[in-house]
């Protein structure tokens, strides 16, 4: 078993390309990290990584290692999980990475149903709207939305998730009604800033037979949180371009109204999908699958 846990930690090393970031994950110091990989090194004769204070990269012998450490983990790892589905309940942490506002109306509500059919298991949520490297960070599941920026990762779609525009009636009252996209040139757009990108003040729509219309908005407020830019929409401050599920209520309700309802509408792109998004769909732990079958 030392042997498979060391294995896993140069696996680990290789895709976190960083040794604290292995650490990191199996909660250990980046000198112990390297004193296991030099151990291992010594006990096969060869060298695996070349290391500089900037990098990390494999040797030929490296590369065979982790070619063949990556078969035999999954190889071991499905057949632990195999046996264990049989009578173990699923125990450990599962770690999820998920949106602020989907996170905190959607996924937060279905964890204590969870974690009381399988009251072993310890759930580490963390909410935030970047999308952080999932290998580097040990997590092991993602909610989000829209396109998957990275090909490696595996994405199952959970349900769809159209924008809309909407303001509330006493806003709309004091300002009219926009007819056409054009129309929201006219009126305060409040925007979401991307956390490391510009603001979404371009406002794409798209007709049913597919003709496309790009709307330049204006704001007196942006901000990079989705329930604060749902917060300011519920206080008349103007128009927002917001997710269907976030004021699915409202909408019911009547404090918001929406408008321009034959057009598909976006920020970004017309992929209007939430996803679970994993690292592997060969060697997806139990604990995982449970939960997106739960969601």
């Amino acid at each position: 078993m030392d042997n498979l846990k060391t294995m896993r930690l140069f696996l680990t090393v290789v895709q976190a390309k960083s040794l604290s970031g292995a650490g990191r994950q199996f909660g250990l110091a980046p000198a112990s990290v390297s004193r296991q990989i030099t151990a291992l090194e010594n006990d096969l004769g060869v060298r695996l990584l070349n290391r500089t204070t900037r990098r990390l990269s494999l040797t030929e012998a490296g590369e065979a290692y982790l070619e063949h450490a990556e078969r035999l983990l999954q190889d071991f790892d499905e057949l632990r999980d195999a046996v264990s589905q049989l009578s173990v309940q699923p125990r450990g942490t599962l770690r999820i990475l998920s949106r602020v506002s989907l996170g905190t109306q959607h996924v937060v509500p279905l964890i204590p149903t969870f974690q009381a059919q399988y009251p072993d298991l310890k759930i580490d949520l963390w909410l935030t709207d970047i999308d952080h490297d999932l290998s580097e960070y040990g997590v092991d599941l993602a909610i989000r939305t829209g396109n998957l920026a990275d090909s490696t990762l595996i994405g199952r779609r959970l349900a769809s998730s159209p924008r809309v525009v909407c303001a509330t009636p006493q806003y709309w009252k004091q300002h009219g009604r926009p007819t056409t996209p054009e129309d929201l040139q006219d009126h305060n757009c409040l925007t979401y800033r991307f956390e490391f990108g510009a603001t979404a003040a371009l406002w794409q729509f798209r007709t049913d037979e597919g003709h496309a219309i790009d709307v330049q908005v204006a704001s007196n407020f942006q901000t990079n949180n989705g329930q604060a830019l749902r917060l300011a929409t519920l206080s008349s401050q103007g128009v927002a371009l917001l997710p269907a599920w976030s004021v699915k209520e409202h909408l019911m309700e009547g404090t918001l109204e929406r408008v321009l309802s034959d057009y598909q509408t976006t920020v970004s792109d017309l992929d209007s999908g939430i996803y679970a998004v994993y690292l592997s769909r060969r060697n997806l732990p139990v604990k995982t699958r449970l939960f997106i079958d739960h969601l």
